[in-house]
């Protein structure tokens, strides 16, 4: 139980470290509601544009989603003193998300070849409605304890031949603030969550990176990754705990240093089919073992600016040789092992403007994957190979409403035939590059409109037609997405 004086002095801290920076309250934008009803602030005071954070946005994420309007808490204790054992808010915690989305894809869904083309797909044009619905469970449990729990219906697409329900990307934290002087405020915290990044708290990582929501018809879900970025949003089945920690210190408090040290094992039951896939060429096996992460990062604050600087680490062991059972399609252990080692170099540099409400955030992410292929795999053509992914990208939000954003993206690494498939080339090369841009409008703070057109100048190692095996050339790649959200 927190007595009232620490419930204020939580509070205080909280608000006056985003204030004496000069950073709360930016440019308004959609969170999740039941964050909105729990705090009784305005989403943008957490959030540029959603999932994007602001300083605000992530203290309160690093204290576990547990901050609240205190008032209740305040006269319950002032009435009844220690007897108060249980606090249970009385404001909905349940939020709900809708996504739709209309994709055009330049050469049609043709492109993808007869293998690899979605499930369900029309030849072009495809409109999802809905795309996914999402149920969050999101806010703060008791004192200490918050969590972001997530579960989403998908309409299909992505070769998944139908949809479903999923537990995408979920946490549950316990957190705490340890005031260690007039300058100085350390935040520890634990976790479980299903996803790596899950807890991250700048958008340059892969569960919340730019773009921040695709269609499930569009080019991009045919480009191979690294496994971190394919595991993003629970996409591949894991389960993780760890622990974090965030040191802000320094005058105004404008210094952060955070930690995060995870460890995942294989997660059952957390979506349709447990057979997770995170390569072009379709599903892998199991984990091997445990596989750790690692995350550290430094922010500095000054004025109305931000500016972040981190690196990550993730080694995982993967049975090459999966078992099925065909009765619920459950891969089971068995086969070569293989190793996936990602490695990361990020930075995010943040303007607020809280007067008129403008902002720009400028990000860019660097994936260096290793891989190692155990004898007598059946996956891989090679013994060992790598693949990276550059992603920078930049976001301007004007007076609320209206958003453009776009950047580069570039994957490349080892060909490998075997890993890759000749879908599009002999050599099984995944070099693929591209352009965006994007335009948003929010006529409400909870519902956004966005256009987003992609331009790729080499796709899965494709640039001209002669160079694919299915006669088309990169432009017949290109994208263009309709993108609609509205939460509650």
């Amino acid at each position: 139980m927190v007595s009232s004086s620490v419930g204020f002095k939580k509070k205080r801290l909280i608000v006056a470290l985003a204030a004496v920076g000069g950073m709360a309250l930016s440019s308004s934008a959609w969170a999740l509601p039941s964050f909105a009803r729990q705090t009784g602030w305005s989403c943008a005071a957490c959030h540029t544009s959603y999932p994007q954070l602001t300083p605000m946005g992530r203290m309160f994420k690093l204290l576990g989603f547990t901050t609240t309007n205190l008032q209740r808490q305040q006269k319950l204790q002032a009435k009844f003193g220690n007897s108060v054992g249980l606090l249970i808010s009385r404001v909905s915690q349940f939020s709900i998300f809708l996504q739709a989305s209309a994709t055009n894809v330049g050469g049609g869904q043709a492109v993808f070849g007869s293998g690899n083309s979605n499930a369900n797909a029309s030849p072009n044009n495809n409109v999802q409605f809905p795309q996914q619905v999402s149920l969050f469970y999101a806010g703060e449990i008791t004192p200490h304890i918050g969590s972001f729990l997530h579960i989403t219906y998908s309409g299909g697409g992505s070769g998944t031949g139908g949809g479903g329900f999923s537990f995408d990307d979920s946490s549950i934290v316990w957190a705490h603030p340890w005031k260690l002087g007039t300058n100085n405020l350390l935040v520890t915290g634990v976790d479980v969550n299903n996803t790596p990044t899950a807890m991250d708290l700048w958008n340059t990582t892969p569960d919340w990176q730019a773009p921040f929501f695709s269609s499930d018809y569009s080019s991009w879900g045919h480009v191979p990754q690294p496994f971190i970025e394919s595991s993003a949003g629970a996409g591949y089945p894991l389960a993780g705990v760890g622990v974090y920690g965030a040191d802000i210190f320094g005058p105004n408090r404008a210094n952060w240093l955070y930690a995060d040290a995870d460890v995942y094992t294989n997660g059952q039951g957390t979506q349709v089919n447990p057979v997770g896939g995170f390569t072009a060429a379709g599903p892998q096996g199991r984990l091997s073992g445990g596989a750790p992460y690692v995350r550290l990062a430094y922010q500095h604050d000054w004025g109305d600016w931000n500016w972040e600087v981190g690196t990550f680490g993730m080694w995982s062991s993967v049975y090459d040789n999966t078992l099925n059972n065909p009765l619920n399609n459950i891969s089971k252990a068995g086969g070569p092992i293989d190793t996936f080692d990602d490695y990361d170099l990020d930075t995010q540099l943040q303007w607020l403007d809280t007067n008129d409400n403008n902002n720009v955030t400028i990000r860019a992410a660097w994936v260096n994957e290793q891989q190692q292929f155990g004898a007598g795999n059946i996956i891989s053509s090679n013994s060992s190979g790598n693949l990276n992914f550059f992603n920078v990208n930049a976001t301007y939000w004007y007076h609320d409403h209206y958003g453009i954003q776009g950047g580069y993206r570039n994957v490349w690494g080892s060909a490998n035939p075997g890993l890759y498939t000749t879908t599009y080339t002999n050599s099984g090369s995944p070099d693929t590059s591209n352009e965006w841009i994007e335009a948003s409008y929010l006529p409400w703070w909870n519902t956004r409109f966005s256009l987003r057109y992609v331009v790729y100048n080499k796709f899965n190692g494709v640039g001209s037609a002669s160079s694919n095996n299915l006669g088309y050339g990169a432009s017949a790649y290109n994208t263009l997405e309709l993108l609609a959200w509205i939460s509650y």
